[in-house]
Protein backbone atom coordinates (compact mmCIF):
# COMPACT_ATOMS: atom_id res chain seq x y z
CA UNK A 1 0.00 0.00 0.00
CA UNK A 2 1.32 3.45 -0.55
CA UNK A 3 2.16 5.59 1.93
CA UNK A 4 0.80 8.96 2.36
CA UNK A 5 2.76 12.31 1.21
CA UNK A 6 2.97 13.53 4.84
CA UNK A 7 3.85 10.43 6.37
CA UNK A 8 6.52 9.74 3.39
CA UNK A 9 8.43 13.55 3.83
CA UNK A 10 7.95 12.75 7.74
CA UNK A 11 10.68 9.55 7.49
CA UNK A 12 13.15 11.57 5.77
CA UNK A 13 14.40 13.65 7.51
CA UNK A 14 17.12 15.80 4.94
CA UNK A 15 13.77 16.29 2.96
CA UNK A 16 11.50 17.73 5.77
CA UNK A 17 14.30 19.56 6.28
CA UNK A 18 14.64 21.03 2.84
CA UNK A 19 10.68 21.70 2.98
CA UNK A 20 10.67 23.47 6.14
CA UNK A 21 13.39 25.77 4.68
CA UNK A 22 11.15 26.58 1.74
CA UNK A 23 7.67 26.71 3.39
CA UNK A 24 9.17 29.60 6.03
CA UNK A 25 10.33 31.28 2.83
CA UNK A 26 7.54 31.19 1.08
CA UNK A 27 5.33 32.00 4.47
CA UNK A 28 8.06 35.28 4.84
CA UNK A 29 7.49 36.23 1.10
CA UNK A 30 3.90 35.87 1.51
CA UNK A 31 3.98 37.87 4.79
CA UNK A 32 6.13 40.98 2.66
CA UNK A 33 3.47 41.20 0.19
CA UNK A 34 0.49 41.19 1.97
CA UNK A 35 1.97 43.84 4.33
CA UNK A 36 3.50 46.17 2.32
CA UNK A 37 0.38 45.50 -0.37
CA UNK A 38 -1.74 48.54 0.35
CA UNK A 39 0.94 51.53 0.54
CA UNK A 40 2.10 50.32 -3.74
CA UNK A 41 0.83 52.82 -6.15
CA UNK A 42 -1.50 50.98 -8.97
CA UNK A 43 1.27 50.97 -11.60
CA UNK A 44 4.92 49.70 -10.22
CA UNK A 45 8.18 48.57 -10.94
CA UNK A 46 9.14 45.43 -11.82
CA UNK A 47 12.42 45.55 -13.94
CA UNK A 48 15.22 47.68 -13.98
CA UNK A 49 18.52 47.78 -14.34
CA UNK A 50 22.15 50.45 -13.85
CA UNK A 51 22.13 50.96 -17.54
CA UNK A 52 18.69 51.18 -19.31
CA UNK A 53 17.20 51.77 -15.62
CA UNK A 54 13.22 51.13 -15.65
CA UNK A 55 12.25 48.75 -18.41
CA UNK A 56 9.04 47.22 -17.12
CA UNK A 57 6.42 48.61 -15.44
CA UNK A 58 3.57 46.86 -13.95
CA UNK A 59 -0.12 46.60 -12.21
CA UNK A 60 0.87 45.93 -8.06
CA UNK A 61 -1.75 42.93 -8.71
CA UNK A 62 1.61 41.42 -10.57
CA UNK A 63 3.21 41.18 -7.05
CA UNK A 64 0.79 38.38 -6.36
CA UNK A 65 1.51 36.65 -9.61
CA UNK A 66 5.00 36.51 -8.54
CA UNK A 67 4.19 34.71 -5.44
CA UNK A 68 1.67 32.29 -7.01
CA UNK A 69 3.94 31.19 -9.61
CA UNK A 70 6.93 30.60 -7.20
CA UNK A 71 3.84 28.28 -4.88
CA UNK A 72 2.82 26.62 -8.37
CA UNK A 73 6.42 25.80 -8.59
CA UNK A 74 6.56 24.23 -4.77
CA UNK A 75 3.90 22.45 -5.63
CA UNK A 76 5.05 20.76 -8.71
CA UNK A 77 8.47 19.90 -7.63
CA UNK A 78 6.70 18.30 -4.32
CA UNK A 79 5.07 15.69 -6.11
CA UNK A 80 7.90 15.11 -8.35
CA UNK A 81 9.81 14.64 -5.70
CA UNK A 82 7.36 12.28 -4.26
CA UNK A 83 6.60 10.44 -7.39
CA UNK A 84 10.41 9.75 -8.45
CA UNK A 85 11.94 9.08 -4.95
CA UNK A 86 11.56 5.06 -5.32
CA UNK A 87 13.10 5.43 -8.79
CA UNK A 88 15.54 8.14 -8.87
CA UNK A 89 16.44 9.65 -5.66
CA UNK A 90 18.92 11.80 -6.23
CA UNK A 91 16.48 13.45 -9.06
CA UNK A 92 14.06 13.67 -5.28
CA UNK A 93 16.75 15.41 -3.65
CA UNK A 94 17.22 18.06 -6.40
CA UNK A 95 13.29 18.60 -6.82
CA UNK A 96 13.59 19.52 -3.16
CA UNK A 97 16.60 21.17 -3.17
CA UNK A 98 15.46 23.23 -5.63
CA UNK A 99 12.41 24.47 -3.91
CA UNK A 100 14.24 26.19 -1.46
CA UNK A 101 16.19 28.00 -3.95
CA UNK A 102 12.90 28.82 -6.17
CA UNK A 103 11.46 30.27 -2.39
CA UNK A 104 14.57 32.36 -1.60
CA UNK A 105 14.30 33.83 -4.90
CA UNK A 106 10.67 34.53 -4.77
CA UNK A 107 11.33 36.47 -1.64
CA UNK A 108 14.38 38.55 -2.98
CA UNK A 109 12.54 39.25 -6.15
CA UNK A 110 9.35 40.41 -3.95
CA UNK A 111 11.74 42.02 -1.65
CA UNK A 112 13.31 44.44 -4.03
CA UNK A 113 10.17 45.29 -6.04
CA UNK A 114 8.39 46.01 -2.71
CA UNK A 115 11.92 48.41 -1.65
CA UNK A 116 11.80 49.89 -5.32
CA UNK A 117 8.44 50.90 -4.85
Amino acid sequence: MKETVLSFFSEHKTLAVLILISLVLSIFSFTLVSWNYGRLAESIVLHFDSFHGVDMFGSRTSIWWIWFLGLAMLGVNWGLAYEYYNRERFLSYLFIGANALVSLFVLVIIGVIVSVN
